[in-house]
């Protein structure tokens, strides 16, 4: 089994390749971006310790656990999903084994789910972006067609 490392190599824009990253994350990659993690830190994970891979509290957190650790918090329902897979009762609680299955497709639906609601929300986003653009277009197209004062 492969573990998450950080690489060597540093894109020319960090923050734009981090966040062209997170956009192409769903809930088996991300699953099984933890299983990998996970196994070698631990074994499991609490849900309140999403948080801190997420912020990398540790300042060891590799960009891509804790963009894996993001997606999980913006998708509790996923998570759920994912620590129930082997008890019922949601207390959680996620061992490396949950990702694994749910990295190998055990969450059926419910990762579909999230990653429509990903694509929906980017293209919302990209919408509203559209709009602003046009509208601004539009303004200064009909400031240019008016009198001027005199």
């Amino acid at each position: 089994m492969s573990t998450v490392t950080a690489t060597g190599n540093s894109p020319a824009n960090p923050s734009s390749s981090l966040s062209s990253f997170e956009d192409q994350l769903s809930a088996s990659r991300s699953s099984k971006i933890l299983a990998d993690y996970v196994k070698d830190h631990g074994g499991a994970v609490w849900k309140s310790d999403l948080q801190a891979l997420a912020n990398n509290a540790s300042g060891n957190t590799p960009p891509e656990v804790s963009a894996a650790a993001s997606y999980m918090l913006s998708h509790p329902d996923v998570y759920t999903a994912i620590e129930t897979l082997d008890n019922p009762n949601a207390d959680g609680l996620s061992g490396h084994w949950n990702f694994q299955n749910a990295a190998d497709g055990a969450l059926g639906s419910t990762g579909t789910m999230a990653d429509l609601k990903d694509v929906f929300d980017r293209a919302i986003k990209s919408s509203a972006e559209i709009t602003k653009l046009t509208t601004e277009k539009k303004t200064g197209l009909d400031a240019t067609k008016q009198r001027p004062q005199n």
